[in-house]
């Protein structure tokens, strides 16, 4: 276990004192409308700055979550931490309060199971700078065509659906963390859809993603208690169990990869059968579970999770 002595405390804040200084001084230097490159450069090297000097800090992610909101040119920013086996947790927002509380806690409580950033965690994705359409599979648009539960249909929508409560025709883009523990940290920015300035934006966070993922690996090392929270029982193991009673385990495949994005052909491809057995299994998934399409198969799954 970490032991911290007195010094280590006062020098922890002192470096939590001289990161608010930086942070004010980068927020002030972000309301500036110069764009050179030279300037680009200085606020990148100073909020790389800033974020080291949180390393040890009170309440980490709460400052780096203010940090980074007042530092980079996102609407939103939520930092949430996944587990194999349990719901994600909240580590920071900015705004600290969240405009769409209800879309978000819908996501941390159910939808987050099929989302294309948590599947790929599951999946064991590497760290990195992603746009959450890097994770979504080819149809997936069309595979989510009801929104009487707890999912709505958005053709707008990047993966194709949004969560009740979730802000409308938004960019997300993603820097995911694995941590030592098999956790790992998602950095959700949000930013208005704006296809000219997509990779001037992931560019940006390209740039720092070095400093703060050497960041948070440090953060772990001294403090691995500021990544434990209280968690409740996730939604993965009945993802995994959704209709073993009554499919077969190859149907239980299918079922599986419809819900995270696979359409048909996608289906076959995976799992090297022919297109006319994927749509024999669906025929057969939906007379077992007495549907009739996948609006309702969907229905049936967010029920199941309920």
């Amino acid at each position: 276990m970490f032991c911290m002595g007195l010094s280590s405390q006062r020098m922890i804040s002192q470096r939590s004192f001289l990161a608010f200084q930086i942070g004010t001084k980068l927020k002030s230097s972000m309301s500036n409308k110069a764009t050179t490159p030279l300037s680009v450069h200085q606020t990148e090297y100073t909020l790389n700055a800033a974020m080291v000097l949180l390393i040890g800090s009170d309440h980490f992610f709460e400052k780096l979550a203010v940090l980074l909101g007042d530092s980079l040119p996102f609407k939103w920013l939520h930092i949430i931490q996944y587990f194999k086996d349990a719901t994600p947790v909240s580590l920071g927002n900015h705004p600290a309060n969240v405009a769409y509380m209800r879309g978000f806690e819908n996501y941390l409580n159910f939808t987050y199971v099929i989302n294309p950033t948590y599947r790929a965690f599951q999946f064991g994705e590497k760290s990195g700078v992603f746009l959450i359409s890097d994770f979504v599979h080819d149809g997936y648009e069309h595979i989510i065509v009801s929104a009487d539960i707890e999912i709505r249909i958005e053709d707008s929508e990047a993966i194709g659906y949004r969560t009740p409560g979730w802000p409308k025709n938004m960019t997300e883009f993603i820097v995911l963390i694995n941590l030592p523990n098999g956790t790992a940290v998602d950095f959700t920015f949000l930013i208005e859809m704006d296809g000219a300035n997509l990779k001037e934006h992931e560019k940006g966070l390209q740039s720092i993603f070095p400093v703060l993922n050497a960041v948070l690996t440090k953060q772990f090392d001294i403090n691995p208690k500021s990544f434990e929270h209280h968690s409740c029982p996730g939604q993965e193991e009945r993802f995994q169990n959704f209709g073993r009673d009554i499919l077969t385990e190859r149907e239980q495949e299918v079922v599986q990869l419809i819900l995270i994005g696979h359409n048909s052909n996608s289906i076959a491809s995976k799992l090297s059968v022919s297109l006319s057995t994927v749509k024999t299994h669906r025929r057969n998934i939906y007379s077992k579970l007495d549907i009739s399409s996948q609006a309702e198969l969907f229905s049936v799954f967010l029920l199941h999770l309920r």
